[in-house]
Formats: C-alpha cells, structure tokens, sequence
C-alpha cells in the first residue's frame, strides 16, 4: 500500500520495509523469482484481498523492472573459484563499511602485498547478497594493473549503459557516465582492482553521494588522495584458513598421504600467503608431497645462499612457489610459459591466439590442431596453478597470469635474452589471427588490448610493415567503436610510411576540419 502511494525511490527500501513487516528472505525471493503470493503477517487479508490482489502484479513487475536493470558482476567476469576458501573476518569489516549508514556512500580501500587476495576478496563483497542489495542498481568493475588503461575503463562502462562512446572527447565521456551513474534513485558500486597508479584513478573518479567505491592496491598511500576513505589491510591468510585452501586444492587422495605435520610446516614456509598456498598446493595434487617438500626445501637452500634473506618474506615465499612450480613443468612447458611474459599486465589469452604464438609446437599441423594442442598446454599450466581462470563461456578457455605470475614470466624471458623474439612472435601471431575468415568482430573485442599491444610492439620493432598491415585490419573496427583518436595517433606513427595517395587524401581531410582563417 505504502508503494502505490509512491513512498519508495527504489526497490531496496521497499525490501527493507517488508523485512520489518516480518517477511523472511526467502518469502522475498519467492515474490521477486517465483511469483508466489506471501503470507499477510499484520494485516487483515480478508478486508484487503482486493486492492492486494490488484497491487501484487504491480509491485511485482516494478520490483522485476529495476532487477532487470542490475548490472550484475558476473557479467563482467567476476567469479569465485572453486577452490575459494572464505575470510570470515576480513569479509564482515570491508562489508560492514560499505553498508554503513552514513550520509555519503563510502571509499574503502583493500590494502596489501602481492599474491594476498585482495582481489579475491572484493568479488566476495560484490557477489555479496547484502552489498548488492545497498547497491540495488548493480556494480561496475575495473582491473588497472601496472599499464592499465583508463579510458578502455571508462569507455568499458558507458556500454552498460548504452551512452555514445567518444574516445577522443573524454571530458564528454566522464560527463554522460556520471549523469547516469547519479540520476536521482540511482546507487552503484564502483569497484577498480589492482590500482598501482593515483593519476590512473583519478581519471575514474566520479565523485558523488551515492556512488560507493572499493580500490584494491599495494601502494598504502593511495588513501592520502582519498582523505574520507577507509583502509582495510589485507595480509596472509590465518593458519585455519591457509590450511583450508591447503586442503581444498591438495584433493582428498594426497590429503590422506599427507606426512604428519608437513602441510603445516610448508604453510609457514610460504608465510600462508593465499597465492603461494594455491601454487604449492596445486603442484603438490599432481605430484604427490615428497616431491614437492624436496622442492622447497632445495629452493629455500638455495634463496638463503644468495642472501635473499633467511626468513619467509612475502617476496621471498612467492618466489619460492613460482620456482618451485615452474621447475616442475616438462621444458616444452617451461618455454610456452615464459613466452606468456609477452602478453600485456592483466590481458588475457586462449588457444585462439596461442596456436599461433606456440606455433614451433607443431609447425606442419593445420590451425584447428594447433589451438587444441595450445588449450591443452594452457590447461596443464593452470592445473600447477600458473594461470587464472577468466571465462569458460567461449569457445576456447579465457586464462591470465596474476600480476606478480606476470612479473615472474617476464623476468625469465629477458633473462633468457628472448624478449625481443617474444614481441616479434607476439605481433606475427596478431597478424595471423586476423587473416582467419572465422574473426569476429566479438573475437576483436575481446583482443582488443592485446591487438593495440601488437601494433606498439611494431614500432618498438621498427617493423612499420607489420604496423601498416595491422592498421588496415583494424581500422573498420576502430571507426566502428569510435576509437577516432586512437586512430589518428596510429596514422601519426606510420605517417612515413604511407603510401603517397593515402597522405593526400589524409591532408585534404584535415584540411576540411581546418577552423576557417581570420
């Protein structure tokens, strides 16, 4: 009755109100997802059957309305792995200072090391039925990382809604996007992970009353650029919880094998950091203990002869896990590894483009019998815990490397001296894939970061070819997201090799969009 009389703004504040009338959640969700009608606990149904009757279609169809527009975190490749254990107590305090009861929503920063689980953390509160009901118009999420693009973000973001997207114009940008993100009744949560840079943030942020903000970051001064904001530190796991992904990612065959106390002594090795835990734990199902526990012991000799330092150190246990791991794979293995070192911070990758990169797998096989030969590799590598897990939803398997697996990869490839063969590679593979009658233009949306990391491994090469052939493959598609900037700075960078037809042509165009002289 109190909704037909226009008391609520939003569907999150009727919720509320019907929990105080004594409806259980369950009753809630029967109503939203079920249609089914709740039982009236404080009033008389015999005296109002008609007019609720009359009201429940409608209150149902308004409820359904604002659900329907819910940008939900899923769809933006935000998932828990299976082998995710909780953290009780870091989860309640983040989730308690984004519900709190304040007059402007809040900026909560999660603040750690690296391999911690910061990220893993901030999908928990988004997949958090709690925060999604404070934040009843949905979340948007962004991963920045080392090299992250803030404009790909924010242009990312006005697709939600449907605005126009002009990359050349980012003022305009940030103004449709916060008109939309503002309108009156409207609450998100904006989440950006991995922030190593404040002058990158600060081209995302939209300031504003009801728009709640989560960061995740190593650096511990971002908070100093947000003096309202609330910093919670993320750190190793408890031993409870490091011994209960131990467990979970070990499998019950070798958890029965365990010697006694071994489980507990490699987690204090690693300092219970959750990514050094997952790799030695997924090294340890497929190889069994005695080798893995050789493994570490050999590797901590070997840190503290090259004074790196007696104790575990956060750096230190992580670069025990990833050695370890790594010297675990066949050389074949090894190799298709470091040469993921090529692919940009936080980018991801498949089958599709790796038949290609891996190619010398198996030069005489045909397209097809080379990207299984890639998912399958790619698979082993995330079965040792080397990969993420994106998507599974396309053809082929989706994967990245966590920022400090990144690190790692690149490292070796420069220490082996095959960077430069790996740009090379890297920018052949691209030109490859885009010779494939099957590319779509959802296949070049999803390699875009990449294919723009190709052409600027061109011209790092001094391969202009390769760029020009890159710039004609991909300018329908640019013209078609509107990336015009974008475009011209690629013109820029190839203008001397032009041929001399397509410089007239493009001086006669700038000349039309020339102000009129004075």
């Amino acid at each position: 009755m109190l909704w037909a009389a226009g008391a609520f703004a939003h569907p999150e504040e009727a919720l509320t109100g019907m929990r105080h009338l004594g409806y259980s959640l369950d009753e809630l969700l029967l109503l939203v997802q079920q249609q089914q009608p709740l039982p009236h606990h404080y009033w008389d149904a015999a005296q109002h059957a008609a007019t609720l009757s009359e009201l429940h279609p409608q209150f149902l169809a308004w409820l359904k309305q604002a659900a329907a527009h819910f940008i939900h975190p899923e769809a933006q490749g935000v998932q828990l792995p299976g082998w995710y254990v909780t953290r009780p107590v870091e989860l309640a305090a983040a989730r308690a200072e984004l519900l709190a009861a304040t007059d402007s929503a809040p900026t909560v920063i999660l603040w750690g090391p690296g391999g911690s689980g910061k990220s893993l953390l901030a999908q928990a509160l988004l997949l958090d039925a709690e925060v999604q009901q404070r934040y009843w118009n949905g979340v948007l999420w962004a991963r920045l990382g080392p090299q992250g693009d803030p404009g790909a973000c924010l242009q990312t973001w006005c697709r939600w809604f449907n605005l126009k997207v002009d990359s050349a114009n980012p003022t305009a940008l940030r103004q449709q996007l916060r008109e939309a993100l503002t309108a009156p009744g409207k609450r998100y949560l904006i989440v950006v992970d991995d922030v190593w840079d404040a002058a990158a943030l600060e081209a995302l942020w939209l300031p504003d009353a009801n728009l709640g903000w989560l960061f995740t970051t190593r650096d511990r001064t971002l908070a100093t650029y947000f003096p309202a904001s609330t910093v919670q530190k993320v750190a190793a796991m408890r031993p409870i919880e490091a011994r209960a992904l131990l467990e979970r990612l070990v499998g019950a065959e070798q958890l029965q094998q365990e010697p006694p106390a071994a489980g507990d002594a490699l987690l204090a090795e690693v300092e219970y950091l959750p990514l050094a835990v997952r790799l030695l734990g997924c090294l340890i199902r497929l190889r069994g203990w005695t080798a893995v526990l050789r493994d570490v012991s050999s590797e901590r000799t070997r840190i503290v002869t090259l004074a790196l330092g007696p104790s575990p150190t956060t750096e230190t246990s992580v670069r025990l896990a990833l050695q370890v791991s790594y010297a675990a794979l066949p050389p074949d293995l090894q190799q298709r590894f470091v040469r993921l070192g090529v692919f940009g911070y936080g980018h991801t990758f498949s089958g599709l483009v790796l038949a290609a990169l891996w190619e010398a797998e198996a030069p005489d096989a045909d397209w097809q019998e080379r990207a299984a030969l890639a998912e399958q590799a790619l698979g082993w590598l995330y079965d040792v815990g080397l990969l993420e897990l994106v998507s599974t939803e396309s053809a082929f398997v989706v994967y990245r490397l966590h920022t400090l697996v990144h690190d790692y990869a690149r490292l070796l490839l420069r220490e082996q001296r095959a960077f430069e063969a790996g740009q090379r590679s890297y920018v052949d593979a691209y030109l490859a894939l885009l010779q494939k009658p099957e590319i779509t233009a959802a296949i070049l949306e999803e390699q875009w970061p990449n294919l723009q990391l190709a052409f600027t491994y061109a011209l790092e090469l001094d391969d202009y070819t390769a760029g020009l052939s890159l710039l004609e493959r991909l300018a329908p598609f640019m013209l078609a997201r509107a990336e015009l900037e974008l475009l011209e700075a690629w013109l820029e960078a190839l203008e001397p090799q032009l041929s001399p037809a397509v410089r007239q042509q493009r001086a006669a165009v700038e000349a039309q969009c020339l102000p009129p002289a004075l």
